[in-house]
């Protein structure tokens, strides 16, 4: 019964594939390509497997069809992922879509991106992301429309440089030396930490924490925190005031640190130290100050204090050392970054919009509403 059951479950997912492919050969815009591409090539793959497993000649039941059920769960969640990401964002298509992608390739243009541009797409359900497999840029469905969190687009674009495939790149190169020297840095720091505690009696949850951090930053902090500084370097205080608006917004307790599981991505508050590092470093300390003094507000009111842990978590002396070497490397790239005298079309819209909000709160959604009317014009979107 089981192979009678493959036989028409596999057909039933030939005829979806061939449909998804249908999709993606609708008409679009030239920005779409590099994802219709993808998903062209995800559904021949996953077509001439399943083409290939429907013709399979059965002599074994007992030893094929064991193997033949987990090949047929394999294909289908492939096609799923396929279904679910890019051809569900290429099918959701819209005038505001375009608007993002045409805004994504100037930026890109600006900054003298090393990489193809993503696709972006307001599908997601939460905030900002990128799948860096499908090289899609996620938006809310409504940021198209405001300005103040855009400039966390420049935070996704630095995802990319961590893919496998752009490791060996010759303009990556040291950008990716620096990576591992930092990372080389954070392991060695926690060892240090781990053998000193080591020499102390009791010390067993403290060597687990200490691990615990040390797997954290080798594994999701440390990008998280480049991304970060690629992002103020690009835009300028435009990005730290970004995160600003999204940890009041969304955030929870911004020195909240784990103690029995990772965390994928940094304390709040070690970010914008980070953040505040970069500015200062960057020429912005008008601004920076500025930034700081919001930030400590925003602490002091919620009753939000460092513990003993976040300290020993996010020394300062990492985050100096990561700062210095993240500006390091983009600039070594020949990437275009923000100075106070000296921003970027794009990243400078994005800071007068901040600048703005500052200025007078209360009028700041009519000013936003003209400026996006102008910026979808000069991007050939009306």
């Amino acid at each position: 019964m089981i192979e009678s059951y493959l036989m028409g479950s596999i057909g039933q997912l030939l005829e979806r594939a061939r449909q998804l492919r249908q999709i993606v050969q609708g008409p679009y815009r030239r920005e779409y390509d590099g994802l219709r591409q993808i998903c062209l090539t995800r559904l021949d793959a996953t077509q001439v497997a399943l083409q290939r497993l429907a013709e399979e000649t059965i002599v074994d039941t007992v030893l094929q069809t064991p193997r033949r059920v987990r090949e047929f769960k394999r294909l289908a969640e492939q096609l799923e992922v396929v279904e679910s990401v890019g051809v569900f964002a290429l099918s959701r298509v819209s005038q505001d879509d375009d608007f993002l992608n045409r805004l994504i390739t100037d930026i890109c243009r600006e900054i003298k991106y090393p990489l193809i541009p993503p696709v972006v797409s307001r599908i997601s359900q939460d905030y900002f992301h990128i799948y860096q497999d499908f090289n899609l840029l996620c938006l809310p469905l409504m940021e198209s429309r405001f300005l103040l969190h855009l400039p966390d687009i420049y935070h996704e674009l630095c995802h990319p440089f961590h893919q496998k495939q752009s490791a060996d790149l010759p303009m990556l190169e040291g950008y990716h030396a620096t990576y591992k020297r930092c990372l080389f840095e954070a392991a060695r720091h926690f060892r240090d930490a781990g053998a000193a505690a080591d020499r102390l009696p009791n010390s067993e949850s403290k060597l687990y924490q200490l691990q615990l951090w040390r797997t954290c930053w080798i594994k999701f902090w440390m990008q998280e925190l480049f991304c970060d500084l690629f992002g103020v370097l690009t835009t300028g205080p435009a990005f730290a005031w970004s995160h600003y608006h999204l940890c009041v917004k969304r955030g929870g307790d911004p020195y909240e640190t784990p103690l029995t599981s990772t965390s994928t991505h940094p304390a709040d508050d070690a970010r914008m130290r980070a953040v505040l590092m970069m500015l200062a470093m960057a020429g912005f300390e008008a601004e920076r100050n500025r930034i700081e003094t919001a930030w400590q507000e925003f602490n002091k009111v919620m009753g939000y204090r460092p513990t003993a842990e976040y300290r020993q978590a996010y020394p300062d002396t990492l985050l100096s050392e990561i700062v210095g070497a993240t500006k390091q490397s983009v600039e070594g790239m020949g990437m275009v970054t923000a100075k106070p005298d000296s921003q970027t079309r794009i990243a400078g819209i994005l800071n007068a919009a901040w600048q703005e909000f500052w200025r007078v709160p209360g009028d700041y959604q009519a000013w936003e509403a003209a400026q996006f009317d102008t910026l979808r014009t000069s991007v050939g979107i009306s």
